[in-house]
């Protein structure tokens, strides 16, 4: 699973996914919740093993996530794996979006002209990894940004935003229950396993906070997410697999 705390479906206030909120344990424990229901689907369907990494490399307690990993790991692993995207939420600038923004506040990404989020970075560093998503969840901005983006992986609508900070979940047994059927049903049919390779060379465009517009031009993910850092991390900390490991 690489995964990230708004999206997950008992989320509905943005404020409580930040560390120095009071309720941020109440955030994770429902983080726990979202992945304790993938992971029992996947095992019921014979899986192996099951780990995560969370997308923004947050310090996530390991006596709550004993299952984490790192991307290092992930870079390592030698068997088959398949992949979720779970509690994704929507790019800057996305319509009817709960906690929409792509890394940071004021930031836009356009890949080849088109707007992209962190579901784009995600799913083709996954492709480029040569691991098929399965699945998609989130909000229903963000599941409207999958239609564009990830257009043949399954996704499960677990909310809808009210305003940019405020969001009505599906009853929490319902939307758990919603996102095991998936991926129970895609897991029973490869032909909707699917792997999203970049495009090469990678070609980006940057707008930044202060109003500038950058360009980057990658030859890999890794290169790009390398690019990303060090034309955007001056204006705040954000967090990218195959950049915080190196830093």
């Amino acid at each position: 699973m690489i995964a990230d705390l708004e999206g997950m479906s008992s989320i509905s206030r943005w404020e409580i996914c930040f560390p120095a909120h009071a309720e941020y344990s109440e955030a994770l424990a429902a983080y726990r919740a979202e992945v304790d229901a993938v992971a029992e689907a996947a095992r019921a369907w014979g899986l192996g093993a099951v780990r995560i990494l969370d997308w923004h490399q947050r310090l996530l307690p390991l006596d709550l996530f004993p299952e984490v990993m790192t991307p290092d790991e992930l870079l390592l692993e030698q068997r088959p794996r398949v992949a979720v995207l779970l509690g994704f939420h929507a790019r800057a600038g996305q319509r009817d979006a709960f906690a929409s923004r792509t890394l940071m506040p004021g930031l836009q990404l356009f890949w080849e002209d088109r707007e992209a989020g962190e579901l784009a970075l995600a799913s083709r560093w996954l492709g480029e990894l040569g691991i098929p998503l399965l699945l998609v969840t989130g909000d229903r901005g963000l599941t409207s940004e999958a239609e564009e983006w990830t257009d043949q992986t399954a996704t499960v609508t677990v909310k809808r935003a009210l305003a940019p900070d405020r969001a009505e979940s599906l009853p929490l047994e319902r939307a758990h229950r919603a996102i095991a059927d998936a991926l129970q049903r895609v897991l029973a049919r490869r032909s909707w396993w699917w792997v999203y390779r970049p495009s090469s060379p990678i070609q980006v465009r940057l707008e930044l906070p202060d109003g500038s517009r950058s360009f980057c031009k990658a030859s890999s993910m890794q290169e790009l997410f390398e690019l990303l850092f060090q034309l955007a991390g001056s204006f705040g900390r954000f967090g990218l697999p195959l950049v915080n490991q190196r830093r």
